[in-house]
């Protein structure tokens, strides 16, 4: 047989002509199939979905329910050897998807690359996310006055990693908002543990973060609202944080849902004001109750008077409102004592704790920090 124009076309473009048929379980490959690292011209649809990383899994899922297919993914071959590639092709009626796969360039990340996208999706479904706390104190007293609950990975063989070594890579799994689901649970348990055995956390807070794109799905606060109520926490004890620039992207649609949540006994607290364009003029339609001021502001105080005149401005304004303010970044006492004087309520720093593991944040609930700050009094 001949060779047609367009396998000619196709051997010449270094392609190779792809057939998937995931309701068969079947990927066939015809071409030059070694020049993607690749052995066998025909595999099940698990084995060719399990040589590429959890994100481009899920995007190629997606895909072969579209009547064109147009994607660049990354390729891992039995050689070891990452490269991209791009799939164009067709969907049948019968769902079957014929088309070609061309070379689209080395992939930038190693190999290994890939097997670290799996070693995290992995942990997250295996209980490995967990919460961390950092102490904040009320400045009028130098007692602890809650915890703002952080994500960290416990790896095994490697030790608890911090966000900046993972959080990058969950946003591009599209894994962000179950870490954050993981986060405020564990925030609510351990609150709910804390205040049923020791009598100072029974006035306790503690906070963790949510998204915009987490407020307005549907399921969100009704599944808030039913795990703080099952773990009986008070109005207020659990605080929802809110990136400013978050909410500045779609006020509007945030809104109703942060309306419910205030209604159910959920105070929110807006995060890294400052970092926006907002004012809080126009933030005083939403239902925040609590303002945390950016570190970068509060740090630059000590040299910068503009930034100090910015935090003043900041907490009378918050005052007016009915706010309370939470100044991040703290890192020594002039900074506290400076706060504190213009009426700053609550500060949170590295001059009081960095995120403390469960076991030492109860501890801290009981005993404080010696020389950093005093344990709660009971409500």
């Amino acid at each position: 047989m001949t060779e047609t124009g367009f396998e000619a076309g196709v051997r010449a473009a270094g392609a190779v002509a792809f057939a998937c048929d995931p309701t068969a379980d079947q990927v066939r490959l015809t071409g030059d199939t070694a020049a993607f690292g690749l052995e066998a011209e025909a595999m099940a649809w698990q084995d060719f979905l399990d040589r590429l990383g959890p994100a481009d899994q899920s995007r190629l899922v997606a895909a072969m329910d579209r009547e064109l297919v147009d994607l660049r993914i990354r390729l891992i071959g039995a050689d070891d050897r990452l490269v991209y590639v791009r799939l164009l092709g067709r969907r049948d009626a019968d769902g079957r998807v014929e088309g070609l796969m061309t070379p689209a360039g080395i992939a930038r990340e190693r190999s290994s690359r890939i097997g670290e996208e799996h070693t995290l999706a992995n942990a997250v479904e295996n209980g490995e996310l967990l919460a961390w706390y950092q102490p904040i104190i009320s400045l009028d007293s130098g007692r602890l006055a809650g915890f703002e609950a952080l994500a960290r990975w416990d790896r095994p063989g490697v030790g608890v990693l911090a966000p900046d070594d993972f959080l990058a890579m969950a946003s591009e799994l599209d894994l962000l908002n179950r870490i954050s689901t993981t986060v405020r649970g564990h925030a609510v348990a351990d609150l709910s543990s804390w205040r049923k055995v020791h009598p100072g956390a029974s006035g306790l807070f503690i906070s963790a973060n949510a998204t915009v794109s987490e407020l307005v799905d549907p399921n969100f606060v009704t599944a808030l609202l039913a795990s703080v109520a099952e773990a009986r926490l008070p109005a207020g004890a659990f605080k929802l944080e809110i990136a400013e620039t978050e909410i500045m992207d779609d006020p509007d649609l945030a809104e109703s849902a942060m309306q419910r949540l205030a209604g159910g006994g959920i105070s929110l607290a807006l995060d890294d004001f400052g970092t926006g364009y907002s004012s809080l003029a126009r933030l005083d339609m939403l239902p925040f109750d609590v303002v945390k001021i950016d570190r970068y502001f509060v740090r630059a105080m000590a040299g910068d008077e503009a930034a100090g005149t910015v935090v003043q401005s900041v907490i009378q304004l918050a005052t007016h409102f009915g706010m309370k303010v939470v100044a991040e970044g703290v890192e020594n006492a002039a900074a506290a004592d400076r706060l504190a004087a213009i009426g700053c309520q609550y500060a949170q720093g590295y001059r009081y704790a960095g995120a403390l593991s469960p076991d030492a944040a109860e501890q801290a609930l009981i005993d404080g920090l010696p020389g950093h700050f005093k344990p709660p009094l009971p409500a």
